[in-house]
């Protein structure tokens, strides 16, 4: 341990900041972020070809692939997201500490069109919309500091740049990978530790489909307890512009296409509005 002084952010509950509860149960910002998911790559091993799950890093151009990694987490948040196959991108809200009010989203409704809250009984939706809230995932977005471990090229050519703590985003949708997460944090909560003093150790590891293709999921351990760092302020603060950044590229696309859903008799009486306004 050391004696860095503790995290604040100015005009912010610090808790509400980091979005970690002590249950734990491309977007409009530009930030300097290596962005993380997971996958499954082919690689020779002892002369035998081998399935290996792994970290997939991207950072502006530049990719390359991790075998684990030993994370300070600082915030956590947490929005609905779902495909859109039509414009091939990602449609989500903002992004919150819970998803238990309404959130804005990017089609310019609330929760991609899913009801908010705990439905207390799924089987009695009719099918149709069983199956449209199926495909709202729930994803939380988890922000830290990570040192690589294992860092290569697919081919296998180790990664020698990237050296020590980088800012990193990652989302995290898959149920058995938030569990161990969530597990993981409450287990430092437990203690009044923050995640930001203890280090998280991440693995994947590797899951089948009923059809046979592999997926990687986060195995999640504590590491070694290693206090504040010089800095850590900072850098707390830079992930929640990050946030803010993010939540107001949704706000705005909210605004955009909330607008065209407007009736032409709203529009008229808003119109009217907008002129006495002018008048006066």
């Amino acid at each position: 341990m050391n004696n860095i002084v503790p995290l604040s952010v100015e005009n912010m509950n610090l808790a509400d900041a980091m979005g970690f509860s002590p249950s734990a149960g491309s977007s409009g910002a530009s930030v300097d972020l290596y962005r993380v998911s997971t996958g499954v790559i082919q690689e020779v091993v002892e002369g035998k070809v081998a399935n290996s799950p792994v970290f997939k890093i991207k950072k502006g151009d530049d990719e390359f692939l991790s075998r684990g990694m030993a994370v300070r987490f600082f915030v956590e948040r947490q929005r609905w997201q779902k495909w859109d196959s039509v414009n091939n991108a990602f449609q989500r809200t903002v992004m919150s500490t819970n998803l238990n009010a309404d959130l804005k989203d990017t089609l310019g409704t609330f929760n991609l069109g899913r009801p908010s809250g705990y439905i207390k009984d799924f089987s009695a939706l009719p099918k149709d919309q069983q199956d449209y809230i199926r495909s709202v995932s729930r994803v939380k977005v988890l922000m830290g500091l990570a040192t690589f471990i294992d860092p290569f090229v697919e081919g296998g050519e180790p990664v020698v740049e990237h050296n020590g703590e980088v800012p990193v985003v990652l989302d995290v949708k898959n149920r058995e990978s938030l569990k161990s997460i969530d597990a993981t944090i409450a287990k430092l909560m437990g203690k009044r530790v923050s995640p930001v003093e203890n280090l998280i150790t991440l693995t994947p590891e590797s899951r089948s489909m009923p059809n046979g293709n592999k997926f990687a999921v986060i195995s999640a351990s504590l590491g070694d307890t290693v206090g504040f760092s010089e800095g850590d302020n900072e850098v707390l603060g830079d992930f929640i512009d990050y946030v803010e950044r993010s939540n107001e590229y949704v706000l705005n696309k909210w605004e955009e296409n909330n607008v065209e859903r407007i009736s032409d008799e709203d529009a008229e009486i808003v119109a009217s509005i907008v002129d006495v306004q002018d008048f006066e």
